[in-house]
């Protein structure tokens, strides 16, 4: 009886140590979800930064296009003279004329009525220098249609020559004209060889009709 009991015993000890394998996970289920969640975040971080990427190369084939598909607007003009001269002094304000065309690429600029003609709605820049010898005041303005925009004054200083120089920033709607004109009784240098007064303008970007 006593041999039996131990087999029993015996029997008994081999199947709840058997019971206790089975409940035991053979995977650690935090650890892999734990690595399953780092895998599927660096994916997520992957995945925004290709994202980013993809919008960056949109945004600059978009821009391209745009540069592509641009008119090309751009002047610069002098005034043409066989000897060294002056223009002025007059005794009214005066539109001066930059028949010396060196540069007109899109023909907005009109070398016989010294206007430039937009001719897309658009930012524009447009910039001119003058010279003189300092027997008289210098005085020029670009004008944006029949509106002064910006000035430079240039008073008798006593020495030999006179520099100026200014520019601007415009918005132009489609046919607004700009030009520039020499004030009363002053006067800017012509002179057939270095173009040292000069007009010059271009498109800095064009704006379509929902533009603010």
């Amino acid at each position: 009886m006593a041999l039996f009991q131990i087999f029993l015993i015996s029997i008994l000890s081999s199947c709840m140590a058997q019971d206790e394998d089975i409940m035991t996970p053979v995977v650690d289920i935090y650890s892999e979800l734990k690595e399953l969640k780092a895998t599927v975040d660096a994916l997520t971080v992957d995945l925004n930064t290709a994202k980013n990427e993809l919008a960056e190369q949109k945004s600059l084939i978009q821009l391209q296009k745009q540069i592509k598909e641009s008119p090309k607007v751009a002047f610069t003009a002098s005034m043409s003279s066989t000897e060294d001269t002056h223009r002025g002094p007059f005794s009214t304000e005066t539109k001066l004329i930059f028949d010396k065309v060196l540069t007109n690429i899109g023909n907005a600029y009109d070398p016989v009525t010294g206007v430039f003609t937009a001719p897309v709605k658009g930012v524009y820049y447009f910039r001119y220098s003058g010279s003189a010898f300092s027997s008289h005041d210098m005085g020029l303005s670009i004008f944006k249609g029949t509106a002064r925009f910006v000035s430079s004054y240039e008073f008798n200083s006593g020495e030999r020559n006179d520099q100026m120089s200014n520019g601007a920033v415009m918005e132009l709607d489609v046919g607004e004209e700009v030009h520039m004109r020499l004030w009363i009784r002053t006067w800017i240098f012509v002179d057939p060889r270095y173009n040292y007064s000069t007009f010059t303008g271009y498109l800095l970007y064009p704006l379509d009709s929902t533009s603010v």
